[in-house]
Formats: C-alpha cells, sequence, structure tokens
C-alpha cells in the first residue's frame, strides 16, 4: 500500500466568494442546562384571574398557514444576513455591498434553510408579536404568502439560534408550570406581547403565540393562543396547576376532540421573551464574542442517531447530561413513520463529541471556533468526530465540512479530517489507492472541496478530485488520478460550501403536509379581519418596533422595513427613542 503524502496548497487568487443566495420531549438537562439560567428569571406573583393583551388570531394572526421550506421558492440569504446583523466583516467579504456572505455566514444561513424544512411557527408567532406590538396596518390576516412577508417569517423563525434565546429558553425550561403562567398573565396584563410558548414532544417541537388566560378553577388554566397551523383559529393549551400537567390539541379540526393531543411536563413547556432575541450578537463567527457554547442541529431520517460526550450520552427521547441541552427545533414537525425530525443540541464548546449516525443524517452547527457540517448517507460505519476547531471521520462516504471566517472546505475519504488554526483550514484524507493527500485551504483560495470515488460526481477511474472557487462563478478542477497523473480543467459554478441554501438529501425530505394535519389549503382564515380597534402607523415615519419592548421605536431605513410588512428590525439600532 502506497503511503507517500501528497500535498497541495490552493494558490489560485479568489476574489469572490459565494454569490448572495436569495411527556418528555423536551429533554433539557435536569439543572437548566448547568449555568443555573432558572436562577436569573424573577417570576411575578401570580393572580389567578381571567386575563387578555387584546391580541386574537383573527386579525393580528395570519391567514395563510404555516409552510414548510419546499412551499415557498425564497430562501434566507444574503440580504437576510444583513437586515438581521449589519455588513460587518463577519457577515459580508470585507464588510462591502452588495454583501457577499462570509463561508461561516454562509453556513449559518445554510443551517436556517437546513431547518427551515419541516415548518416556520416560531417565525409566525414572532412576527406576528412585532406587527401587534408595533401597531402595523393592514393586520397580519390581511397579509399574504408574498415574498416580503415570507422572508420576515424566515428571519424571526431564525432567532431561535441566537444564543442569548437559547440561554432563556433554558433558564424557562427549569421553571415550573405555574411559574410560565404567571409570567404570562403579569405580560398579559400590561398589554405586552412579549413571550412566545413553545410545546414539544419525543418527536417534534411547536411554537404558539399566546395571549390570553382564562381559569376554569384555581388550578385549571387555559392559554388561549395563535397557532398558525390553524389560522384565524381560536387554539389553546389546557395546563393543570396542581399536577404540572398540561395537554395541547394539536391535529384535531375540533381542538375540544382532538383524538391525539399531545401532552407533557414542566420541562415540555417553556416561553422565550422578545427581548432575549433583540439582544442577540451576531450568532457566528469571532468578532462579537457571542459564540461561547456550541449549537447543533441535527436532521436525521430516524431516532437513532446519538452523540458521546464526556459527561454522558445524548439521544432523542432521553434526558441530557447536565450541562447539555437537547429538544426539538419548533418547526411543527411531529414525526410520521419514514419522516425525519430537527434536533437542536446545546452544550459547552470545550467538549469533544462522538456521533453515531447510523440512518441518512445532516449534521450542522457553529461552535465558537468553527461551522461544522456533516452529511451521511445511511448504513455509515464508525464515528464521527468534533474536536476543538475540527471534525473527523473514517467512513469514506460521510461528508463532512468546516467553515472558519472566509475560510471553508469540504471533504471525503478515508481518514477524512478538517482542522482549523485560525489562519487556514487543513484537509486530510486517504485517498483509494492509500496515499495521504493533504489540502491548506488559505486567503488565496479559501473555499476548497476534496472529493474521492463513491461520493457523487465523481469520477470512479479518480484517486483524488480538488475542486477550488476560483472566481464568484468559477471552479478549477484538479484530478489525480491513482498513477499520479494530474488534468485540471476549469467550470462554470459554485461550490456547494460556500452557498446559503444546499439541496437536502431524498432522504430527509419533508412531506407537503405535517403528518395529522389536513392539507395546508384546507387550513385558511377568512381575509376580513374581525371587528376591533387598530392602530394606524405612519408610513413615512420610522415605523419597525423591536422584538422586545413595544414602547420603544427603533428608525430603520425604508429599504429593509417595506410598508406593512413588519420587518423584524436590525439588530444594531439605528437610533432608540423613548416610547409615549
Amino acid at each position: 500500500m502506497r503511503t507517500k503524502r501528497r500535498v497541495f496548497a490552493a494558490t489560485a487568487s479568489l476574489a469572490l466568494l459565494a454569490a448572495c443566495g436569495g411527556g418528555g420531549g423536551g429533554g433539557g438537562s435536569a439543572d437548566g442546562g448547568g449555568d443555573n439560567k432558572a436562577a436569573d428569571i424573577t417570576v411575578p406573583e401570580a393572580k389567578g384571574v381571567n386575563v387578555d393583551l387584546g391580541l386574537a388570531p383573527n386579525p393580528n394572526g395570519f391567514a395563510f398557514a404555516n409552510f414548510g421550506a419546499g412551499a415557498s421558492p425564497e430562501v434566507f440569504g444574503a440580504e437576510d444576513l444583513v437586515a438581521m446583523f449589519g455588513n460587518g466583516p463577519n457577515v459580508c467579504v470585507d464588510g462591502a455591498e452588495p454583501c457577499q456572505p462570509t463561508a461561516e455566514a454562509a453556513a449559518w444561513a445554510a443551517m436556517v434553510n437546513d431547518n427551515r424544512a419541516a415548518g416556520h411557527c416560531e417565525g409566525f408567532a414572532v412576527l406576528s408579536a412585532n406587527r401587534f406590538a408595533a401597531g402595523k396596518t393592514p393586520p397580519s390576516v390581511q397579509l399574504t404568502m408574498d415574498p416580503t412577508v415570507t422572508k420576515d417569517i424566515m428571519r424571526a423563525f431564525a432567532t431561535q439560534f441566537f444564543q442569548s434565546t437559547q440561554e432563556e429558553t433554558i433558564g424557562w425550561q427549569a421553571k415550573s408550570l405555574k411559574d410560565k403562567v404567571a409570567t404570562l398573565e403579569s405580560a398579559f396584563a400590561s398589554k405586552k406581547a412579549v413571550y412566545t410558548l413553545a410545546i414539544y414532544t419525543a418527536e417534534g417541537g411547536h411554537a404558539v403565540l399566546p395571549y390570553a388566560i382564562e381559569y376554569d378553577g384555581p388550578d385549571q388554566a387555559k392559554i388561549k393562543i395563535y397557532d398558525s397551523n390553524w389560522p384565524g383559529q381560536e387554539r389553546w393549551v389546557n395546563v393543570d396547576l396542581a399536577n404540572e400537567t398540561w395537554s395541547f390539541p394539536y391535529s384535531g379540526a375540533d381542538p375540544n376532540n382532538d383524538p391525539a393531543p399531545w401532552s407533557g411536563g414542566p420541562k415540555d413547556l417553556d416561553i422565550t421573551s422578545m427581548s432575549a432575541r433583540d439582544a442577540a450578537k451576531v450568532p457566528f463567527g469571532k468578532g462579537d464574542g457571542e459564540v461561547t457554547k456550541s449549537l447543533l442541529l441535527i436532521r436525521s431520517s430516524a431516532l437513532n442517531w446519538s452523540i458521546k460526550t464526556p459527561s454522558g450520552s445524548v439521544r432523542p427521547g432521553a434526558a441530557a447530561p447536565a450541562g447539555i441541552t437537547i429538544r426539538p427545533v419548533r418547526s411543527s414537525a411531529p414525526k410520521a413513520p419514514g419522516t425525519p425530525v430537527d434536533y437542536m443540541v446545546y452544550l459547552p464548546a470545550d467538549q469533544p463529541l462522538e456521533f453515531n449516525l447510523p440512518d441518512p443524517s445532516r449534521v450542522s452547527g457553529i461552535t465558537p471556533k468553527a461551522a461544522v457540517r456533516i452529511e451521511t448517507p445511511g448504513s455509515s460505519t464508525g464515528t464521527v468526530e468534533v474536536t476543538d476547531g475540527g471534525v473527523k471521520a473514517d467512513d469514506p462516504n460521510v461528508v463532512l465540512s468546516l467553515a472558519d471566517g472566509n475560510l471553508v472546505a469540504s471533504s471525503n475519504g478515508a481518514g477524512n479530517e478538517l482542522a482549523t488554526t485560525g489562519e487556514q483550514i487543513d484537509v486530510q484524507v486517504t485517498a483509494p489507492n492509500g496515499e495521504q493527500v493533504s489540502v491548506a485551504v488559505t486567503a488565496d483560495a479559501p473555499a476548497v472541496d476534496v472529493r474521492t470515488p463513491g461520493r457523487d460526481g465523481v469520477d470512479p477511474k479518480a484517486n483524488v478530485e480538488i475542486l477550488t472557487q476560483t472566481g464568484a462563478n468559477e471552479i478549477e478542477k484538479k484530478v489525480i488520478d491513482a498513477n499520479g497523473t494530474e488534468t485540471v480543467t476549469t467550470q462554470e459554478g459554485q461550490l456547494e460550501n460556500t452557498q446559503v441554501s444546499r439541496p437536502m438529501p431524498e432522504a430527509l425530505g419533508a412531506p407537503e403536509t405535517k403528518p395529522g394535519l389536513p392539507a395546508r389549503d384546507e387550513r385558511v382564515a377568512e381575509v376580513t379581519p374581525a371587528a376591533g380597534p387598530t392602530t394606524t402607523v405612519d408610513a413615512a415615519a420610522p415605523t419597525t418596533a423591536p422584538l422586545g419592548d413595544p414602547t420603544t421605536t427603533i428608525a430603520v431605513p425604508p429599504a429593509t422595513a417595506p410598508a406593512g410588512s413588519g420587518n423584524l428590525p436590525p439588530l444594531r439600532p439605528v437610533a432608540t427613542v423613548p416610547g409615549g
């Protein structure tokens, strides 16, 4: 067997990188994530009285139902990154306009797009609350599913992946149902739409917008909600405060007679404030110091995966070790046989991880040092290891990616390993003939893909292929055969690892209609809004309110806040003015 090491340095100059593309479900750790986040939360005293925010599914919810990524041609892309985080060098190459997302920003956007597959319920809840708080007109029920509105929903959906959002949610998961109901009661009494509510089963997560509480006795609370799966309808979550349990009619057209309601305990229901989303910094890169923990999102065709950590094993439906949180992504995706489900794992950054992924899976996430991505076709052998600044696998069918700042590399092959030094990404694979191949990815050519036979599109006669992005729409392809003969060609295109949206494998595709629900076109609200006062906002004035306190106005240039859309505000306000 040949063991000669072949070393490559990608040397072509790259002026432009990526083109700018368009019970038991919660599973949280017993201590609320290991950092005692629950201790930071102050809970008001419950009054035990009926209270109503003044919001209603009609007119303040949308007339169209929650949708998966396949229902819209729009994707979360460069303009969304800029709208949310500005165009600084962590987001756009050289901070220039038009924005060319950095490799790490593109990886974060791709992670968002991956996890939109099953739905956008978090986005519906957040955006509805934001528009109600700002008094936006027309009311949400009159908006159509046009690109501007769907983009706003996508941005709101993405806020669940902020570290500040994660931290607060973890704290609330450790609180009792009494505490959560008391907090909602107090917020509604203040007429503030400042919380979303999330509920989980072992096979799915769903986010809704709570707006009222009705008591049927001192220990029975009905939390009335806007549920994007059921536009314009009155839905609710029933909470038994004495027994610390809840039930939720997820799929029944008649919520009073749902044949298979969701149910759970305190850890399977949480709330998250809008202020936690407002407080977020750029959730990737190193410039803002936001990323101090690792967030990994796992989409798998089955629930057989697991992660070995120094603290213990992490798997769906099981309690996580101390300091680690696992729960379904809030996209409204209850699992049916043969359909995938998305999970979110949030954990300390310094823990080495071993993934066991026996079924088709895609793992994407952000660590303090880099963005990682793992794609397995199923029937995988061995484990995939994520280390401090690196990722490696022995199965040649597993494709790995690593993005650090504006450097990105992907590879497959035996002995496959990627690691970042902060200045370059080192790629090492073992080719089919046993030759060790090393590639250094540097600023001179910051996007590279190292491929070996067995991967789609690779010539089976090749020993290794090295693809380098040499221009905005140009790829250099170097093919080395088993005898060491090199052939270099150029082709049009963009490496997948630089793109904000990456094709989903067929095995991980989402069904058109969520399991247990009628078709989307059967769940449409009447467009005429219900009677009730509305607030007119001067379209010529700064109108976009923050996600949190509705008494504060954030000035946003008109280009980022189309009239009537209710865009999420940028996280760097131009000006903050006390409201009246």
